[in-house]
């Protein structure tokens, strides 16, 4: 298979909530209103911010029983960040508003690197994971 991109659809209850939280807690500059959904550009992939009803009709197109109410939280989306101060910054805006965030910790990954993690929910309790490595896979501070 080839894709020209990947889109990702996720249920929300109020998508002007979501615009709100996602452009000016998160800092997601390319999230906009569009088709009555809420638009989130990201590199390589573009998330669909539907509320129920739409996100209904969507489910329903497929044949399928959307996995409903809202929130449900039955997968997490995980971003590369380029600084841990980035990561802070984002959790901090996020523990002052409607979202959630949880405490920061370093792990050491499977591939040998040490990364600094932060997870934040949004208001509609779908979970995000901020990750910051800071050593390659050698040990390396990067």
């Amino acid at each position: 298979m080839k894709t020209q991109g990947v889109v990702l659809s996720l249920a929300v209850a109020d998508a002007g909530r979501s615009l709100a939280f996602y452009r000016d807690v998160v800092g997601i500059e390319g999230a906009k209103p569009a088709m009555g959904m809420v638009c989130l550009e990201m590199p390589g992939m573009t998330i669909f911010l539907a509320e129920t009803e739409a996100f209904t009709k969507y489910s329903r197109e497929a044949m399928r029983t959307p996995l409903l109410p809202v929130p449900a939280t039955d997968a997490f989306l995980s971003c590369a960040i380029s600084t841990v101060a980035e990561v802070d910054d984002i959790l901090a805006a996020v523990a002052g508003s409607a979202g959630k965030s949880f405490a920061p910790h370093e792990i050491k990954h499977v591939s040998g690197r040490m990364q600094y993690v932060g997870t934040f929910a949004d208001p509609d309790g779908h979970l995000w994971q901020l990750v910051c490595n800071l050593t390659d896979v050698h040990g390396n501070a990067v």
